[in-house]
């Protein structure tokens, strides 16, 4: 180094520190004026405070007058633009960082040691990616701010581009929060709206195929030795990021509260379906405590629940996708709520509250993904439940009968349409023996419709009900049919008829398959539509007609036309018209169905063709009703024997006829 650079840089030295004297008075000066402007209004939100900071910034460069500063300088390094600039530009940082550490002293009592994350700076934002999503994140609160499913796209999207994958998102970065609420020092604190510092220098990471990515974000305090890390790690092939949260030096009780330390998460799920009320009968707010079922909010109302007991995990559930949270060590409590939104962007509002475990190091997962029954069930935590499948018996059968069946038949390269199709044939078969019988029973009925017939005629009237009802009895018990016969067949059926009114509608499979002229079988076939609102009709019916659903209920009236023959009465006195009710059922189906899954009407549709068929077949090659009244009038010549129960039913009867005498 020679002489003159020397020369220059102590030079440079003695104008720098005359410079920062000069000027501290008149700093100092601004900053008691903003401190004083702070207290009369503190800033509530990010925005506010980033303002100020920035004004603050601002009138102290301002301050800084450029051509004196110059001036200063040797005529040698005057005439050397690049090094002026570079010389201003240091000034200027020295004269920021020094309002910086004046600030952080004016934010320390709100934020305590946190204080220099408080101070605004612009928003950057990282990504992770894998084969299966795109994460987003961002310095404000160092949380996820949005998350594309590489795999699936919104039904918008698909209408516009079917044949590419844009991607679905779930939430976006203005309706969603994410961040720790804890006590520092005695005051409360949400790191939601902190400044976090990404450590590295990769801020767009893509997982390949046999390493994990990491990304971490630090929430630094006025000690570099004490900060929170948000290590945010992704791999291939899964939908879940784990999130380890590390609290380093920072002590318990004297830093922060390790028993006090909160997870807040709120956002509004994005609509991804072709109609959003729709959405809303399914979305909810589901949960699991160790060693239990899972859970629930109401679906279609604005519900909250406070969680009493170790939660492993906590689900915002989309129709065909959903958002979690999860805990191998278990929340120790906390709270769920929802609130049912308006319009066509937004679906519900859904928030949770939950005590991490006391501890130095925290780890949760985020699940975002679909609704798919192995995927979830691949967690071994309960998760696979967030499909309703149905309570009970109806679960059962879609999760051991028609899941297994169209599994199979999807995984054999079938298009979802077929699939169905031989879905509802398979049912058909393996309930084709109760069918059977339940169309003998109905053909003894039929046989015995006009002794019934006479019977009713000969005692009409409420109060000959009694008698009506001995004589009819007895003609059952001499002819050997069983009235019930039929319905213990059709009990039986029942469980497997109506597990689909769950299966179908919330199958993922179904979704964006199109088949003949649905291009969604998860969503209603619309082959008209019209805008604006018809009193009662729109609220009712809704403003398309579905193809499916009509086809669909005609079907059932044509079967119900033809299996009413078998009906003993067509009236029974002071019994509702059971013809009526059976006639008026294929109407109401379609209303009710209008706006149901597409794939669910055509379900039904199937059934009716193939009940029809089996109905004809078996009346046309299997029963005989000459054999079967034969059979009917050698019965009743021989003597009919009374079971215990008919002889008590009897007995009450004869009681409530004496009763009815002495009345008067």
């Amino acid at each position: 180094m020679d002489k003159n650079t020397l020369i220059g840089l102590f030079l440079i030295g003695a104008i720098l520190l005359t410079f920062t004297i000069m000027n501290n008075d008149e700093v100092e000066d601004k900053s008691k004026e903003a401190k004083a402007q702070t207290e009369t209004t503190k800033p509530q939100t990010e925005d506010s405070l980033e303002l100020q900071t920035k004004e603050i910034a601002l009138d102290t460069v301002a301050a800084v007058n450029d051509s004196i500063v110059i001036s200063a300088l040797p005529d040698s390094l005057q005439q050397d633009s690049v090094f002026v600039a570079q010389y201003l530009d240091s000034v200027k940082t020295v004269e920021i960082q020094k309002v910086a550490s004046l600030k952080t002293n004016e934010l320390s009592g709100e934020f305590g040691i946190f204080a220099p994350a408080a101070i605004s700076k612009d928003k950057e934002y990282a990504t992770l990616e894998n084969d299966k999503i795109v994460v987003k994140l961002s310095n404000s609160g160092g949380r996820i701010v949005d998350v594309k499913l590489k795999e699936f796209q919104s039904y918008q999207d698909y209408m516009a581009t079917p044949d590419s994958m844009s991607g679905l998102h779930l939430f976006d970065e203005a309706k969603s929060s994410f961040g720790l609420s804890l006590v520092n020092e005695g005051i409360p604190l949400s790191t939601s709206n902190l400044i976090f510092e990404l450590q590295g220098n990769s801020n767009a990471v893509v997982v390949s195929d046999t390493n994990s990515a990491t990304l971490t974000y630090r929430l630094q305090t006025n000690d570099p030795n004490k900060y929170i890390d948000f290590k945010y790690s992704l791999k291939n092939g899964n939908y879940n990021v784990v999130l380890d949260i590390e609290y380093v030096g920072l002590k318990n009780i004297d830093d922060i509260d390790y028993n006090n330390i909160f997870i807040n998460w709120k956002l509004q799920g994005l609509a991804t379906e072709k109609l959003a009320s729709d959405e809303r009968t399914i979305a909810t707010v589901m949960f699991r405590y160790f060693d239990q079922k899972r859970d629930y909010l109401s679906e279609r109302s604005d519900d909250e629940l406070e969680l009493t007991s170790n939660t492993n995990w906590v689900a915002f559930k989309h129709k065909f996708f959903s958002s979690a949270i999860l805990s191998e060590q278990g929340f120790m409590k906390g709270k769920v709520a929802q609130k049912q939104l308006e319009g066509d962007k937004y679906t519900l509002e859904y928030q949770t509250t939950l005590q991490l475990p006391s501890s130095n190091i925290s780890q949760v997962k985020f699940f975002f993904g679909p609704n798919d029954y192995d995927v979830l069930a691949s967690y071994d935590n309960g998760m696979e439940d967030i499909i309703n499948h149905g309570w009970g018996i109806f679960g059962w059968v879609n999760k051991y009968f028609i899941k297994p069946v169209f599994d199979l038949l999807k995984n054999g390269g079938l298009a979802i349409g077929l699939v169905i199709f031989l879905v509802t044939l398979i049912v058909k078969i393996v309930i084709t023996p109760l069918t059977y019988k339940n169309y003998i029973s109905s053909a003894k009925m039929k046989v015995l419709k006009p002794e019934i017939t006479r019977i009713n005629e000969k005692y009409p009237g409420q109060d000959q009900m009694m008698k009506r009802q001995q004589e009819t009895q007895a003609l059952y018990r001499s002819s050997g049919v069983n009235p019930m016969a039929g319905c213990i067949p059709m009990l039986i059926q029942m469980p497997i008829l109506l597990a689909v009114f769950k299966f179908f509608p919330a199958s993922i499979d179904l979704r964006h398959a199109s088949f003949l002229w649905a291009e969604d079988l998860s969503s209603f076939d619309a082959i008209a539509s019209w805008t604006g609102d018809i009193p009662i009709l729109t609220s009712i019916y809704g403003n398309h007609v579905s193809l499916f659903t009509l086809l669909m209920a005609v079907s059932t009236l044509i079967y119900t036309i033809m299996n009413s023959g078998n009906m003993a009465q067509p009236s029974t006195p002071g019994m509702p018209n059971m013809k009526v009710i059976m006639y008026f059922f294929p109407i109401m189906m379609i209303f009710f169905f209008n706006s149901f899954s597409a794939g669910l009407s055509y379900y039904y549709l199937c059934g009716n063709l193939f009940n029809i068929g089996i109905m004809y077949g078996i009346k046309k090659f299997f029963i005989d009703e000459d054999k079967i009244r034969l059979k009917i009038e050698e019965n009743k010549k021989k003597p009919a024997k009374k079971s215990k129960f008919m002889e008590r039913l009897e007995e009450v009867q004869k009681q409530q006829a004496n009763q009815k005498k002495k009345k008067k």
